[in-house]
């Protein structure tokens, strides 16, 4: 399969984006960097392709010309990009090391247990190798005690959505990190599980995307930085449990050596998440959605306006949302 990396950056190339460009040249994947306004003018790629802000505009695609600057929804123009030419499309970070696992071929058939709850679960608990209180940025915290119940039999299944989890320091929410005074140092199982019926959130941080679900990646725009990858994960799985798709949660492949954050920062930028995130699922699970990957313009539609109707987004999101549909139809061809 014609596979893709995608990442954004405002950094020089780094150790982690010199690792993935080497190793994206051995294995013939295309690897997409997407500058902004604070990226240097002088980055420059080994391997790869890198989109300043000029490259970005001189691109046919909508979205590009309506972004908004020093926004990680830009991310969103190095999928349509990749779209355009591959099967899969691996999305990261340029703080995340990638390990020797990271570059195998992705499959989208593994063997895996699956989780047995119907509501919220802690994914995190079934990775750890020791017994440790840590969640994934998103959870609700007031379902974070939850017990993961999953089945021990493993069976073969499709997924077109692959999560891998993060070793050393793990996507978090900025309350774990305070309390933690910022110290992580994780080290998880090398396990693999369906998310099955229940619900997690998921990130952007190591992310598998098969073409099949390609028009869901899109991440909101008018949202903070800490809430658009998880209020795009709770939008994706509940069109994914409409039609019976499943998320593969993974073990690590990459480990986060995090850039530096301002924590108090973070927190404000959460807060809405922490607010939102159950208020989210409850009311699009309301919704009446259509089933078939040909709805997903539609269901998408649908449920960011039930968003911007509850005032979690701004109602300005609509606008992105068709540019991203209008390039995604274009790109995405038989889909």
């Amino acid at each position: 399969m014609k596979t893709s990396i995608v990442l954004t950056t405002i950094n020089n190339p780094n150790v982690v984006i010199k690792k993935i460009s080497e190793y994206s040249k051995r294995n013939k994947w295309k690897f997409i960097v997407i500058g902004d306004k604070k990226t240097p003018r002088s980055f420059k790629l080994n391997y790869g392709e890198f989109y300043s802000l000029k490259d970005q505009k001189k691109t046919d695609l909508k979205f590009a010309n309506i972004c908004p600057l020093n926004n990680y929804a830009r991310k969103n123009i190095g999928y349509l990009i990749a779209m355009k030419k591959s099967q899969v499309i691996i999305e990261t970070d340029d703080d995340n090391i990638p390990n020797k696992y990271f570059f195998d071929e992705r499959k989208v058939e593994h063997l895996a247990s699956s989780v047995k709850n119907n509501g919220w679960v802690n994914i995190y608990d079934f990775f750890l190798k020791k017994k440790e209180f840590i969640w994934p940025r998103g959870i609700p915290l007031d379902e974070l005690n939850n017990k993961l119940i999953h089945t021990a039999k493993k069976k073969n299944q499709k997924f077109f959505l692959q999560q891998n989890v993060c070793n050393k320091n793990p996507d978090v929410d900025s309350i774990y990190r305070i309390i933690n005074n910022n110290y992580i140092n994780i080290n998880f199982k090398k396990k693999k599980i369906s998310l099955g019926n229940s619900l997690s959130t998921f990130n952007s941080q190591n992310t598998t995307w098969f073409k099949h679900l390609f028009p869901l990646m899109y991440l909101p725009v008018t949202c903070t930085m800490r809430c658009t990858d998880i209020w795009r994960s709770i939008v994706t799985l509940r069109i994914m449990h409409l039609n019976k798709n499943k998320i593969l949660f993974n073990g690590p492949t990459v480990s986060q050596y995090r850039n530096p954050h301002d924590l108090i920062k973070d927190f404000i930028d959460e807060i809405p998440m922490f607010e939102n995130d159950k208020i989210i699922y409850e009311a699009l699970l309301n919704l009446s959605l259509k089933k078939g990957k040909e709805n997903y313009a539609y269901n998408m539609l649908k449920c960011y306006r039930k968003l911007i109707e509850l005032k979690i987004i701004n109602n300005k999101e609509i606008s992105f949302l068709r540019a991203w549909l209008y390039d995604v139809k274009r790109y995405t061809i038989n889909i």
